[in-house]
């Protein structure tokens, strides 16, 4: 049976990952411009600030930090210190590691990466979960994360067979032990809906039939909710209308298909709920204000150009070999 983080997970489809490493002690700061993909990371020596959106951030050895917002930010000994451009740093190292300070005093290391997303799906993202997740060391689900990251990170830096697999999948596992995370307490979207039973059972009956003809008073029965109190408490809790939400994951599955399938306009009209090509190609305009065939060509073209973007990405990071990347217990 499908659930709605499983299906959101899915449709991210996270690819090419990134590693780098922080080595800093004393006063230092190091700040990243803002960009699409998510962000994560693990502090395994010191502690430090991040600065970002919101009042700082105190990270200590052992924290878990995923960064899904598209905002710059940065991390540092101190909110006053200067900070350097980090991918101005990665550009002239060939190790992926970023030295700071001018001595040893605290020295904190921060190991962290980052993956892209399809380009169709970044505001699907930043619209359902949070922009910052932080996991202290000690939280449930941490040290699972924290193996899963070793995984990670030996694939990203090895040059084994089957990579191109196993790593989306790795990185798949460790979102979903992120977002599920009972520290996870987001002021809005589907993941506080579904800490919620009652909105928790319409999502889980929405999305186990996508294209049955939800109205409102449905999703308000399989919550067990007068439709009115449904709606409000949607409303409240997921940043939008049930008719809203349905819409944008109806679309969102229709981008996928567009994106990644051979399946014709009418094949993917019944896929997402339309009983005909005409009807979904009329809401699909009203979302997008494209057609679908147009829109077919643009995401191909987004996603060909994304593809080369991470390439040259990979290739201004790339890591000879998997000596620097040390296990995150070291």
């Amino acid at each position: 049976m499908s659930d709605p983080l499983t299906d959101l997970v899915g449709l991210l489809r996270p690819r090419t990952v990134l590693w780098k490493r922080i080595d800093a002690a004393g006063e230092w700061a190091v700040g990243f411009t803002a960009a699409h993909g998510v962000k994560f990371g693990v502090l395994t020596r010191g502690n430090c600030l991040l600065l970002a959106d919101g009042p700082p951030l105190r990270l200590n050895a052992g924290d878990f930090l995923l960064l899904c917002g598209p905002a710059p930010f940065r991390f540092a000994s101190g909110p006053d210190v200067r900070p350097v451009e980090g991918e101005a740093l990665l550009a002239e190292v060939s190790d992926n590691v970023i030295r700071l300070g001018s001595n040893t005093d605290d020295p904190v290391r921060l190991i962290g990466g980052a993956f892209l997303l399809e380009p169709a799906d970044h505001d699907l993202l930043h619209h359902l979960v949070p922009d910052r997740i932080h996991l202290p060391g000690t939280a449930d689900g941490t040290a699972r994360i924290a193996r899963l990251l070793d995984l990670i990170g030996d694939e990203a830096t090895a040059d084994r067979p089957g990579a191109a697999f196993v790593l989306p999948r790795l990185v798949e596992v460790m979102l979903v032990e992120a977002l599920r995370s009972e520290r996870v307490t987001p002021p809005r979207g589907m993941l506080r809906a579904l800490r919620d039973p009652n909105l928790g059972a319409a999502l889980l009956a929405f999305h186990a039939d996508v294209r049955h003809p939800w109205t409102v008073a449905e999703l308000a029965t399989a919550a067990h909710l007068s439709r009115t109190v449904f709606a409000a408490r949607f409303a409240e809790q997921v940043g939008t209308t049930p008719v809203a939400y349905v819409l944008a994951w109806r679309m969102a599955l229709a981008k996928d298909a567009l994106t990644h399938s051979d399946q014709t306009i009418e094949e993917i009209a019944r896929t997402v709920g339309y009983g005909s090509a005409s009807a979904f190609s009329n809401a699909f305009h009203r979302f997008t204000g494209s057609r679908p065939g147009r829109d077919r060509r643009l995401l191909h073209a987004a996603g060909e150009a994304a593809g080369e973007s991470a390439t040259s990405m990979v290739n201004r990071h790339a890591t000879p070999n998997a000596g620097w990347m040390p296990s995150r217990r070291g």
